[in-house]
């Protein structure tokens, strides 16, 4: 049994996916909840978005659950227009088999309830036999290898934002492949910083520099054109549509970056064996 407290904090984004779940979407879902940084207030310039749906399996793809991610989707590029990944989703039959390595535990244990409109609410949870912590890691080592090799950069926010929060990740996913267990995010930095060197772990310092100097503006068309969550406009905004990058963190993206970010692929594939 595990009890998730109801979100009582001020982000208007959170007050506004609850009103609209609650008023046009309240059959669908037998809770919806909200992690990472909206869920405890902490929001920064660089913060996207993250939620969890669990959907009652009679409404797994029907036009109303479509409708849904749609209009919620509405909201949260008005939040974040560079948002890179929509809702995390599971159905309510799930819960019997809970996949830890989609979302861990500790992350669900932390999150805030956005709907029922309860002060707490109760989730049966049993959790599935041998996790794959691996499944994510491995294909992010890969592209990252595979981007090494090609002399990628990215070319403007959107992309450069989705690298570095996958960087900024690599540090909780290698602790749950090492320990077979989840870790906060936030915790995971300084549970692992020990097992690497100064240069393995400078992509992620380089990461975190740019997180929290993150800056951006938007002209009248990005404005309007970002903010539309139709697939065509987000394959644009990842593609085109986006700001360039900046000078400044471009500049932080040099050769000796990828290098140090070889290095750090390098050892956590080691670690891996």
């Amino acid at each position: 049994m595990m009890v998730i407290e109801r979100y009582t904090g001020s982000s208007w984004l959170v007050k506004e996916l609850s009103n609209l779940i609650t008023k046009k979407f309240s059959d669908i879902f037998l809770a919806v909840v909200v992690h990472g940084s909206v869920a405890s207030d902490e929001a920064v310039n660089y913060s996207d978005f993250d939620g969890l749906l669990i959907v009652k399996d009679i409404w797994l793809g029907t036009k109303e659950l479509a409708k849904f991610r749609h209009e919620s989707m509405q909201i949260i590029l008005r939040f974040d227009p560079l948002q890179h990944h929509g809702w995390f989703e599971i159905k309510e039959s799930d819960l019997v088999c809970y996949p830890e390595d989609y979302l861990p535990l500790i992350i669900l244990k932390n999150s805030k309830l956005i709907y029922p409109l309860v002060a707490n609410f109760e989730l049966n949870i049993s959790l599935k036999e041998n996790p794959d912590f691996n499944r994510i890691l491995i294909p992010m080592l890969n592209q990252f290898e595979r981007r090494i090799s090609n002399k990628w950069t990215p070319k403007n926010m959107f992309q450069l934002k989705s690298f570095m929060s996958q960087i900024m990740l690599l540090p909780s996913l290698y602790y749950s492949a090492i320990e077979n267990k989840g870790i906060l995010k936030r915790d995971s930095f300084d549970a692992v910083r020990a097992d690497f060197s100064k240069d393995q772990w400078s992509p992620i310092v380089v990461a975190t520099v740019i997180r929290n100097d993150w800056n951006y503006k938007l002209n009248c068309v990005q404005k309007i054109l970002l903010h539309r969550p139709e697939k065509v406009f987000r394959i644009l905004t990842k593609k085109y549509l986006a700001p360039k990058v900046n000078s400044n963190f471009r500049s932080r993206l040099d050769d000796q970056f990828f290098e140090n970010l070889r290095k750090l692929v390098s050892k956590i594939k080691v670690d891996l064996k």
